[in-house]
């Protein structure tokens, strides 16, 4: 055998890079080994956090340890429903932004011919959900999911997509004003409200049917714009959220110290809004007014008043979506929140005690649907339909095995199911150069 020269390295850079690189992967863990080179996973467990909130809603605990009636909940689990309803979403959302973001480049923009197929592909992916929603609505899903939704969401973003982080973030910061204050004129105007038969004639949709009923695609865009009524979370209560997620998706979240920036800001904006809304509610009497109003019958047609603008969402009083403190609020926690999984995420013992939520959080689709079959095959309901077995001691017992499969999974197989489906439609359909490889 030859021995290796000094300038043997030179000769072939990249096979040596290569080599190194396949050696440090035979060497990581056998939990690391299937973990894409570059993958951010605070991001897959933040991800995670959302759909496991949004998971314990459609589970529709009604007590701990035993079931009670599925009108009354425990007042703890009652209170943990309302607290984490909206807000689990709004990360699910927000975290919309950053996958857009990531796919057109992330810090660096894509432009020209590579924008075109990273903005086609981010297309087509949203087709692949759009169609998926309506399998699950023929699977009996289709009231609770959000999937066609947030595949309508993908494809908003794109023109957004050419945008600077700077100015994203001043677009995100108007919006957050912007948004609440529509929700409740739309509210107290009743603007965009469907009928009662249009309702009722939507809610007969159950998956494909809908598109053999051309007459029902305006009003079912209408309900994804502006909402089935005025208090759904919809796209105009959706906007500040995901354009602030696409904002962050262009910062380098691999830069430590913009990861501690982001925990700092986002957690003193939180604080901050916090503050304001207490001494908006209470000194000034914000809370009083809009408890007032919320008590007034009929309670169908009370105005909501200019009030809850600036009062604290629950456990305060204000509708989370007439809230601009509840916007900036969520908004400067999730920042945060990701920030700091970021971080974790870089140090080994935070890495394996968090890698079944990262596991988790990379299958989110795949549990997303799995999720629901679970809870519409019989296994939670008793006789009379009734959710009787979900406790939280059942969410529990699903969460524990949800997190041991995906690890397993992930060692096993990479990507979920779907997400592999998923990806290979993409990849297939829009498949990448290699020039543009090396351009992105």
């Amino acid at each position: 055998m030859r021995r290796r020269e000094p300038g043997d390295m030179a000769e072939n850079p990249q096979q040596e890079v290569e080599s190194v690189t396949v050696r440090q992967r035979e060497a990581a863990p056998s939990w690391r080994r299937h973990i894409p080179e570059g993958r951010l996973l605070g991001i897959d467990v933040l991800r995670a956090i959302a759909i496991l909130g949004m998971i314990w809603i459609h589970f529709s605990l009604t007590g701990w340890l035993t079931a009670g009636s599925p009108a009354t909940p425990s007042e703890s689990i009652g209170w943990l429903n309302r607290l984490l309803d909206v807000r689990s979403r709004e990360i699910f959302f927000l975290l919309a932004g950053v996958t857009v973001a990531l796919t057109t480049g992330g810090v660096r923009r894509h432009r020209g011919r590579v924008l075109a197929r990273s903005a086609l592909r981010v297309a087509v992916r949203a087709l692949v959900l759009f169609l998926l929603a309506f399998v699950l609505g023929e699977l009996g899903a289709w009231d609770a999911q959000i999937l066609h939704f947030y595949a309508m969401w993908l494809v908003l973003l794109l023109p957004f997509a050419l945008l600077r982080a700077r100015t994203l973030f001043v677009i995100a910061g108007v919006l957050a004003v912007a948004a609440p204050i529509f929700k409740l004129r739309q509210h107290n105007l009743r603007l965009f409200e469907p009928d009662l038969e249009q309702m009722t004639r939507l809610s007969e949709h159950g998956g494909f049917s809908l598109l053999g009923h051309p007459g029902d695609w305006l009003p079912t865009v209408q309900n994804v714009v502006f909402g089935a009524g005025s208090t759904s979370q919809d796209t105009i209560a959706v906007l500040p959220f995901l354009v602030l997620g696409l904002a962050l998706g262009r910062l380098d979240l691999r830069d430590h110290v913009l990861r501690v920036r982001m925990v700092v800001t986002g957690a003193a904006t939180a604080v901050g809004t916090v503050l304001v809304g207490l001494l908006a509610m209470y000194p000034f009497g914000a809370a009083a007014a809009v408890t007032a109003a919320k008590n007034a019958k009929p309670a169908e047609g009370v105005r909501a008043p200019w009030q809850e603008l600036v009062t604290l969402a629950w456990p305060g009083p204000a509708s989370t979506l007439f809230s601009i403190v509840e916007f900036v609020f969520m908004m400067g926690l999730i920042t945060a929140l990701l920030g700091g999984l970021l971080i974790a995420m870089e140090r080994t013992l935070w890495r394996r005690l968090l890698w079944p939520f990262a596991a988790f959080g990379s299958m989110a689709l795949t549990w997303y649907v799995v999720h629901f079959q679970l809870l519409g095959s019989g296994l939670f309901r008793n006789a009379q339909g009734y959710p009787d077995n979900r406790t939280a001691l059942a969410f529990l017992v699903f969460l524990v095995l949800a997190l041991v499969l995906s690890v397993l999974w992930r060692q096993w197989a990479g990507r979920g199911p779907l997400e592999w489906l998923q990806h290979w439609i993409v990849t297939n359909v829009v498949p990448a150069r290699k020039s543009e490889r090396r351009a992105g």
